[in-house]
């Protein structure tokens, strides 16, 4: 499967036994950039005090993933992806984020050298082996790549963060890089609408867990309060 180029640049690559040819169109060059930029900050973000980030990157990769497939889907299937992010975001962020709340100047500060350090080692690792990948998938590289990548970084998020809404972040990323591949295998309204269902009910789910524990410890509180009396 491929896209036509238009007003792209051109490279030349050679890794090992494959040489492929990436033609890169402006609108795909901005959404790979706002996909890997928003990533790293998922990742590279720890501070559970402040998540309103993170809820805007986490949308943020969704307006990347559109200008990815702006050049193949239907401005319809295009709007309900943006929907499908926007409403993610709103269910996650709705109990869990004070909008109000001033913005800390040390948290631009915070972020870890190690995590961000791992993102590039891992950018680099994806950008390697994507060519070989892509002789068994048959879909466009720069959505290849940027499918690999959010695998790779909900994968991680799951694997170094303890806190519900990190690990919710992390499980919808993985989700999201493997609707992006699935969507351009299987072109098929119901499949995508399905993919869309599942996406939906994973954010549901997660904000269920994340209002657990509120609900345990007022449930406790109460119980307290009645002892005490």
């Amino acid at each position: 499967m491929g896209i036509s180029v238009i007003d792209g640049i051109y490279l030349d690559t050679s890794v090992g036994w494959t040489s492929m040819r990436y033609g890169l169109p402006i609108t795909s060059m901005i959404g790979l950039g706002l996909i890997s930029l928003s990533a790293v900050f998922i990742l590279a973000n720890h501070d559970q005090g402040e998540k309103r980030f993170s809820l805007l990157a986490y949308f943020l990769q969704y307006i990347g993933a559109i200008l990815l497939l702006i050049r193949i889907f239907s401005i319809q299937i295009l709007f309900i992806i943006f929907l499908t992010g926007l409403m993610g975001a709103a269910i996650i962020g709705t109990d869990q984020v004070d909008f109000r709340a001033p913005i800390q100047k040390r948290f631009f500060l915070s972020l870890p050298l190690f995590r961000v350090s791992l993102c590039f080692l891992v950018w680099g690792l994806v950008l390697s082996i994507e060519p070989r990948i892509a002789l068994w998938i048959p879909i466009p590289d720069s959505i290849l790549f940027a499918s690999l990548w959010l695998v790779s970084i909900g994968i991680l998020k799951v694997s170094l963060d303890n806190d519900y809404f990190s690990m919710i972040l992390g499980l919808l990323n993985l989700f999201f890089g493997f609707q992006l591949v699935y969507i351009l295998l299987e072109e098929s309204s119901l499949v995508f609408g399905f993919l869309t269902a599942i996406n939906l009910l994973i954010t549901l789910l997660g904000a269920f867990i994340l209002l657990r524990p509120d609900s345990a410890q007022s449930e406790n509180e109460i119980l307290e309060s009645r002892e005490n009396s």
